[in-house]
């Protein structure tokens, strides 16, 4: 069976590469260039170049439509919001190719977390206190009222588009008023409605779920030890754990009611204060840990594969338990973010482990309980691939 993986730049994109190659797929594999973390990998059939979805949605779209046809491609895995946002505008023109994604309107109700806020609450799931804010003339009149801080500045979709492109919101930070009126004065993505959380000091913990139908198909639970940056982000270090109940069936909940199926990452965070679970965000696309899971026992990219072909997924099984994943240039990025900020920065977290070990961490291999999300002695390329990048943004 021929497939296609987008966006082959990121880490998600190469754990689904191995995996479907691995299962006997053959994997094409995009990217803004030929030449990607995931097209270095053994596994990759073949690589191709298209236009950058953020900067072309329509042309990127186009170019996607036009390798599906001519290489018989029978499903597309979308790995980034910008991609499953253009190629679910051209669903309808893929003919017989499964889109391996949610439609709009289902990805819509996951990522507007203004949306999801709102559902949550009415649902009795905790979130962090949520201020609103519609727009700049909102945003002034509500200012001096925002507090204590520090806070969590988040637009309500993290890829808003405008007009043939797309505007990439991540996460951003204030420590004081000051940063606030910075950041909504100079960030254009600000202009749009956007939401200001209390910032949430505890574990962060991501839920893995096969959904369908309003059940949970397969489950894998993760906790996060270390994050780029150390304020909050993406998973560098990370352990699998138990599904906590009460997490599974706050997203079961969540699911359920945007009426969503397939699969889809719940992320909770363990507030320090009272050791309530807050919901952060749900994401309806593959995850940046999602070679933990695979590592661990549950081979998302094959269970979705088989869901979107309407093959039956087998029973919920077991997985292995203290599994641990690191990142190691992920790892170093953290190091050097904690050395340049020193002890000062009020935004981060109170509980980081010492960087001691964190140094540790970084030249440890861990045996057979960690693997790595990048090195794998099978398929050696795409780490090097890897090492080249970084060194060359290192060096500027």
């Amino acid at each position: 069976m021929n497939v296609l993986v987008t966006d082959g730049e990121n880490r998600s994109a190469l754990a689904v590469t191995r995996s479907l190659g691995r299962h006997g797929c053959n994997v094409w594999v995009t990217g803004k260039e030929r030449d990607t973390l995931a097209s270095a990998s053994r596994y990759c059939y073949r690589a191709c170049s298209v236009p950058d979805p953020l900067k072309k949605s329509a042309t990127y779209a186009q170019a996607i439509i036009e390798i599906a046809a001519r290489e018989e491609i029978s499903v597309i895995f979308p790995m980034t919001e910008q991609s499953v946002h253009s190629l679910n505008r051209v669903r309808s023109k893929l003919g017989k190719v499964v889109l391996a994604c949610a439609p709009q309107d289902r990805m819509d109700a996951v990522s507007d977390k203004l949306r999801l806020v709102q559902l949550a609450t009415q649902l009795q799931i905790p979130v962090p206190s949520t201020v609103f804010i519609s727009g700049m003339t909102d945003f002034v009149s509500q200012r001096k009222f925002i507090g204590p801080y520090p806070v969590v500045v988040k637009p309500t979709f993290s890829k808003i588009a405008d007009g043939d492109q797309m505007l990439s919101a991540g996460v951003m930070y204030a420590a004081n008023l000051a940063e606030l009126d910075y950041l909504y004065h100079t960030r254009k993505v600000l202009q749009h409605p956007s939401l200001i959380q209390e910032l949430i000091s505890g574990e962060g913990t991501g839920l893995f779920t096969l959904f369908d139908r309003g059940k949970h198909r397969a489950l894998f639970a993760h906790r996060r030890l270390l994050e780029k940056p150390p304020s909050g982000g993406v998973s560098v270090l990370s352990e699998s754990i138990r599904p906590d109940h009460g997490m599974v069936e706050a997203a079961g909940k969540l699911l359920a009611e945007v009426g969503w199926s397939g699969i889809a990452m719940v992320e909770f965070k363990r507030d320090n204060r009272d050791g309530t679970a807050k919901l952060m965000e749900i994401n309806g696309r593959f995850w940046g840990s999602l070679q933990l899971a695979i590592a661990s026992g549950v081979n998302f990219p094959v269970l979705s594969l088989g869901y979107h072909l309407g093959q039956p997924a087998p029973p919920d099984s077991d997985y292995l338990i203290g599994h641990r994943l690191k990142w190691q240039f992920g790892i170093l990025d953290h190091l050097l973010i904690r050395l340049k900020k020193g002890k000062q920065s009020a935004l981060l977290p109170e509980r980081l482990p010492p960087l001691k070990q964190v140094i540790g961490e970084l030249f440890f291999t861990g045996g057979s309980t960690t693997s790595s999300d990048v090195y794998d002695r099978h398929d050696l390329k795409p780490l090097l691939r890897e090492a080249t990048c970084y060194l060359r943004n290192l060096a500027g």
